[in-house]
């Protein structure tokens, strides 16, 4: 995947493009899960390379003593010229490179719509949201094309259901 800095921004949800500092911040709460998500796009000091984190910060901390949990982080570079692609994905701590087709444009999607939810005042189901964008099956991708590989050989004459000799 390869975008224009403005590209990559609107597929994080930014639409805005980011200089060197800036960052386009989104946060819900929900009282009754005890919970915050806060997902944010920021540029480097430099201008030279983007990240997009989804965090979930616990009203009280979970058994490991942890109060904030990454769920996302990506980081997003220029590849060639003003092309960007995204260089790195972790999800919960975990290395997604490379790990599923198209990583990098499903990371995207799933920041982008974790931040549609968070514009709407919703603290989604992370779980839920990893699924549906990342982890669940393509489709048809676990079946195998069936079927020969030899073409039949069709002649003109059959297509067009005329006989030799006759006219109109």
């Amino acid at each position: 995947m390869r975008a224009t800095l403005k590209e990559m921004c609107e597929m994080l949800g930014a639409f805005q493009v980011l200089g060197p500092y800036e960052l386009v911040p989104w946060s819900a709460s929900d009282s009754a899960k005890g919970q915050t998500l806060s997902a944010e796009v920021r540029m480097n000091t430099d201008g030279d390379e983007l990240e997009a984190e989804i965090q979930i910060i616990h009203d009280t901390p979970r058994a490991n003593g942890a109060s904030v949990e990454q769920i996302l982080w990506l980081q997003a570079t220029p590849h060639i010229q003003d092309k960007w692609s995204v260089k790195t994905l972790r999800i919960q701590n975990e290395l997604w490179n490379n790990k599923i087709y198209d990583w990098e444009e499903k990371s995207c999607n799933l920041f982008r719509a974790t931040v549609a939810q968070i514009e709407q005042g919703f603290v989604p189901d992370m779980e839920e949201m990893l699924e549906k964008h990342l982890r669940s099956k393509e489709r048809f991708g676990d079946q195998r094309g069936s079927g020969g590989g030899k073409s039949p050989k069709i002649k003109p004459a059959q297509l067009l259901n005329m006989k030799k000799g006759q006219g109109f």
